[in-house]
C-alpha cells in the first residue's frame, strides 16, 4: 500500500494529539473532490488546512492530510482522540463505492488500526450529528479490516500546493466544487480558468464572492468585510475596479472584469 504524500502548506502549526482511541470514516458530499480541492475548502473555513488525516480518491489513491498524530478537524467533539478518513464521493447519492477505493479503505485502516493498537471505528453520524459518511458508504466491510500491511509514503513533488485563501488555486478549487469546472488545480490562471468563473453580482453569495472580495481589498478596492455576500458595498468596489480598469462599470463580474482580476488582459 503507497501514501501519496502532497506538498499542503498549512496556514498555522498543528497540535500532536495525546491519545488515539479511534478511527472515523467520512465521505467528501461532492462525487468528483480532489485533496487539493478538499485542503482549498478547509482553508477557507478559517482552519489550518485539511482537516482529515487521509483522503482517499476514487481511483483508490491513498493521500495524506494532516500528519496522523495531529489534532484533525473533521468530527466536532471528537477530534481530540480520533483519525480521520474522508472518501471521494457522495455516498448518501452513489450507491456503489469503486472497488479500488474499498481495497485502499480497508488497507488503510488495517494499517492504522495496528498503527496505534485500536479496533474501534466510527461513522462521522456515530460522533457528530449529520448523515455522513452516508447511506450507501460500505461501512462495516472497510471497519472491519484486520491489523496488517505494510505502507509506504510517497513524497509528490510535481503537484503545485493550494495556497492561502485568495490564491487563484483557492479560486480553482472552488469553482470546480460548484461544478462551474473540472480544471486542474495549478495555481496559474488562464483560459480554462477564465472560463470557470461564474457571472456574479450584487445578490450573489458565497466563498467566490469571498475569494471576490478579498483580492479587491488587496487592490486598494474596499469591499469592506469579506463576508461572501455581494452587497452594495461590493458593488460599488467593482465598480470603481472596472473604471479604473477601463470597463464598462455596471458592477457585474463576468468574463472582462475576471480577465482583469486574473491578470490576463
Amino acid at each position: 500500500m503507497n501514501i501519496q504524500k502532497p506538498s499542503l502548506q498549512f496556514r498555522n502549526s498543528l497540535s500532536v494529539r495525546k491519545s488515539t482511541r479511534c478511527i472515523v470514516l467520512h465521505h467528501a458530499d461532492a462525487e468528483k473532490f480532489s485533496v487539493y480541492q478538499c485542503h482549498a475548502c478547509h482553508l477557507n473555513n478559517g482552519w489550518a488546512g485539511i482537516g482529515y488525516h487521509y483522503y482517499i480518491t476514487k481511483d483508490g489513491t491513498i493521500w495524506e492530510g494532516r500528519p496522523d498524530n495531529t489534532v484533525g478537524a473533521h468530527a466536532s467533539g471528537g477530534n481530540s482522540d480520533s483519525i480521520g478518513i474522508c472518501f471521494e464521493g457522495d455516498y448518501d447519492v452513489e450507491r456503489t463505492m469503486p472497488d479500488a477505493q474499498k481495497k485502499a479503505g480497508k488497507e488503510l485502516v488495517a494499517h492504522l488500526k495496528a498503527k496505534y493498537g485500536i479496533s474501534t471505528v466510527k461513522k462521522h453520524k456515530d460522533v457528530t450529528p449529520t448523515t455522513c459518511p452516508g447511506s450507501f458508504f460500505p461501512f462495516d466491510e472497510i471497519a472491519g479490516a484486520k491489523a496488517n500491511g505494510v505502507i509506504h509514503v510517497t513524497a509528490v513533488s510535481d503537484k503545485v500546493p493550494v495556497q492561502a485563501p485568495g490564491s487563484i488555486a483557492e479560486l480553482q478549487a472552488e469553482c470546480n466544487r460548484q461544478g462551474f469546472s473540472a480544471q486542474k488545480v495549478d495555481n496559474i490562471a488562464g483560459p480554462i480558468t477564465l472560463a470557470g468563473c461564474p457571472m456574479i453580482k450584487k445578490g450573489a453569495s458565497g466563498n467566490i464572492t469571498r475569494w471576490l472580495q478579498r483580492k479587491l481589498n488587496s487592490l486598494g478596492f474596499d469591499c469592506g468585510n469579506v463576508d461572501g455576500d455581494f452587497g452594495v458595498k461590493t458593488k460599488a468596489a467593482v465598480m470603481a475596479y472596472q473604471k479604473a480598469k477601463g470597463l464598462v462599470a455596471d458592477g457585474i463580474v463576468g468574463p472582462k472584469t475576471w480577465s482583469k482580476l486574473l491578470g490576463l488582459s
